[in-house]
């Protein structure tokens, strides 16, 4: 991520101020509170960061929640020299027009960085099952994926204690998977990544690896 800092926010810290870790902000889509429930397992002493998930009420648009987000890092007086770094978590839902969105939105050289799954999160909860490369015509199809290995699966559902003895193998099928796409020459974020998550690369930084 590139280092604007002070263009989101102008405040000095003192050194008395100064936080003891640096902070993560993360959002996410309003419509399901799927990511929060999973990045709040994060929130830990050993935890690198202050993790503090942004509510961003019902907005689904990508820029709007990089506007939300925006001002919940002035509002914490985050700042990138010290370590300080802001999450949109968003599906593609398979849509062209909303990854060229977050495209031009990133070109701008701003804070936030997106993590993008195609078609929906569940792409990361499914690959710590299985590596796969078939694509999905919606979240709907995903999730019926992902049933048919927890059944009882819902989008209230904790998947983490359920799955964090598998993320080493999740990170790797992750990167396989990007790599996949990457030989096929798509710009990320791409509509035709289909199936796909950068979740891994939030979750590595998380961990610090």
């Amino acid at each position: 991520m590139s280092n604007p800092g002070r263009s989101f926010s102008s405040k000095k810290r003192n050194k008395q101020n100064r936080k003891e870790k640096p902070m993560i902000i993360i959002t996410a889509e309003g419509k399901n509170e799927t990511e929060a429930r999973y990045f709040n397992n994060f929130k830990t002493a050993d935890c690198p960061y202050i993790i503090k998930f942004h509510k961003a009420g019902h907005l689904t648009d990508p820029t709007k929640l990089a506007e939300s987000i925006r001002k919940r890092w002035i509002a914490e007086d985050a700042d990138t020299r010290t370590g300080d770094m802001a999450f949109v978590v968003v599906d593609l839902d398979n849509k062209e027009s909303k990854a060229k969105e977050i495209q031009q939105l990133e070109a701008k050289n701003r804070v936030e960085k997106f993590i993008v799954s195609n078609p929906s999160f569940e792409v990361w909860y499914l690959l710590h099952y299985e590596y796969s490369t078939r694509s999905y015509m919606n979240a709907d199809a995903v999730i019926r994926e992902l049933k048919k290995h927890y059944p009882e699966y819902e989008k209230t559902s904790d998947m983490y204690p359920l799955l964090k003895d598998k993320m080493s193998e999740a990170v790797a099928n992750a990167e396989k998977l990007e790599a996949y796409h990457k030989e096929e020459a798509y710009q990320h974020p791409d509509a035709n990544c289909n199936p796909y998550t950068d979740v891994h690369s939030l979750i590595k930084i998380l961990l610090k690896k």
